[in-house]
């Protein structure tokens, strides 16, 4: 068993230094970085449209500034403002196909790394490259934004006692199966070989497990560091480019380790064969 664990751990870690997945996730955290942006939008805009401009305003604004400098608060209190209420409109048409063009192009970012770490040849045209990008992401958008609205949606409800417990646990489990389909989407579509549905479905937890993690260590670090101090009102781009770098890395750990784990059980398969072909003879 130990012997197993170390020949995953160092396996990964050539698979991080053989590939230079650094450096790749660096270039998709800027992608996603681009397509962060207005995605938030789109989700803006739809409150407006809804006149749910108050859960904006009771929920989430303040946690933006709870966790941003002031002039960065102002900045995007005054953004989110004005694109629930004068700029709804476009963000709700064009602002929609210039949101799938930035998670299309994050994708995009994504498919050389998986390709390489699941040895996959790419053969498809760049057209055919673009439209599975723009199609799935299409559906990791809309499975995210399910997500972000279990959570921010159970909220609303205000349940005490035993059910404020079941709701809580609800929304959140409802959050994390979304989040894990998105992930699967991306490992079965993204690719240029599509992987077996029962390694996708590892695959997509060993990357909720990673990015949890991640998201973990990150906030501690966080807490610990001002980064006000150094960036001023830059700070909040600077920490979700830092965040996005982060959880990125996560992903591509929890492929590695995908791809790892499956090479050791096809080999200990292969092994267990030979061992019984040659018991027989």
């Amino acid at each position: 068993m130990k012997t197993d664990v170390r020949r995953l751990v160092r396996g990964v870690a050539d698979e991080f230094a053989r590939h230079d997945l650094l450096t790749y996730s660096s270039a998709i955290a800027f992608q996603a970085l681009y397509a962060v942006v207005p995605l938030a939008s789109v989700g803006l805009a739809v409150l407006g449209l809804f006149g749910a401009q108050s859960l904006y305003t009771h929920h989430i604004a303040r946690t933006l500034h709870r966790d941003l400098s002031q002039q960065a608060y102002e900045i995007a209190n005054r953004t989110a403002l004005h694109v629930m209420t004068q700029e709804r409109y476009f963000w709700l048409t064009l602002g929609v196909f210039v949101t799938l063009w930035g998670v299309g192009a994050a994708l995009r970012s994504m498919m050389t790394p998986l390709n390489r770490v699941y040895g996959a040849r790419e053969t498809r045209s760049w057209l055919r490259r673009l439209l599975v990008s723009i199609g799935a992401g299409a559906v990791v958008v809309i499975l995210l934004s399910g997500a972000v609205a279990s959570v921010l949606l159970g909220r609303l409800l205000n349940p005490h006692g035993v059910l404020a417990v079941l709701v809580f646990l609800v929304r959140w489990v409802a959050a994390l199966v979304l989040m894990l389909a998105s992930i699967a989407v991306v490992l079965r579509f993204v690719p240029a070989k599509s992987r077996p549905l029962r390694w996708i479905s590892l695959g997509s937890t060993l990357c909720i497990v990673c990015w949890i993690g991640a998201s973990v260590g990150f906030g501690a670090y966080i807490s610990f560091v001002s980064y006000t101090s150094y960036y001023g009102a830059l700070a909040g781009i600077v920490l979700l480019l830092i965040y996005l770098h982060i959880s990125t890395i996560a992903l591509l750990l929890g492929v590695s380790v995908d791809a790892r784990v499956r090479q050791l059980a096809q080999s200990g398969t292969s092994r267990r064969g030979r061992g019984r072909t040659r018991a027989g003879t």
